[in-house]
């Protein structure tokens, strides 16, 4: 699932660090050899499991309390690239857009693309079929996702969001975080996710940060995107 870097011709007039970051925007931080995800996670509940009917059983009651309005908000939330600025626009508002932050949109693209490169080793390491795939009684809203269901990959892309924005801006830790809640809980709503599965996606995403932020060009180029989102929101003010 390749994130691809399109037009990001605003950056060729920035030098230094906001030129190298808009140079490899599509290029991962981290080799993909470095570890191991499935190694921090504990397995999901196995096919026969009471853990297993528990997830089924929250599935089919989302479904049946799905309205109109959470498959709308659903759809949205499935948006892959640059969901960062959809993921952060109401708690962050206009000023946080992509026209005013090519720093910001370059760091997230590549960080999407490690969190590919160790998600998708893990999702097919435990091989968990998808809950419309476990019971016909399942109806999902969402055209068929890639992979399996564990861990979540838009759990993990949402949490990641949370943490390195809260790192940004740690006055908006509680509203981020509520924010990924909401778009992990969309996967259980739309039907393609089990809810083990998004707390999957939490501890991935955790680990993914830590990783990233001991890197020393992921922390550096960091640093340049904390730096532009608050300038950027305060001149949107």
């Amino acid at each position: 699932m390749p994130v691809v870097a399109r037009s990001l011709l605003f950056c060729l007039a920035l030098s230094g660090t906001g030129a190298v970051l808009a140079e490899q925007a599509a290029l991962p931080y981290l080799p993909a050899n470095q570890f191991r995800l499935a190694d921090y996670l504990p397995p999901p509940p196995t096919v026969d499991s009471s853990l297993q009917q528990s997830d089924l059983t929250a599935v089919l009651a989302a479904q049946a309390a799905r309205s109109s309005a959470q498959v709308s908000r659903v759809q949205q939330d499935d948006e892959w690239e640059d969901s960062v600025f959809h993921f952060a626009r109401e708690s962050l508002g206009a000023g946080f857009s992509i026209e005013r932050l090519p720093l910001t949109r370059a760091f997230f693209r590549r960080a999407q693309e490690d969190l590919v490169q160790f998600l998708m080793p893990a999702k097919h390491s435990y091989g968990r079929p998808r809950p419309y795939e476990a019971s016909a009684l399942v109806k999902p809203v969402l055209p068929p996702p890639e992979g399996d269901s564990y861990p979540s990959g838009h759990s993990m892309n949402g949490y990641l969001n949370a943490t390195l924005l809260s790192m940004a801006l740690p006055e908006k830790r509680s509203e981020l975080f509520s924010r990924a809640q909401i778009n992990a809980d969309s996967r259980v709503i739309a039907g393609v996710h089990f809810p083990s599965d998004l707390e999957g996606g939490k501890i991935s995403a955790a680990v993914l940060a830590a990783r990233l932020l001991d890197d020393p060009r992921a922390a550096a180029d960091f640093e340049a995107v904390k730096q532009e989102i608050r300038g950027a929101l305060a001149s949107a003010d």
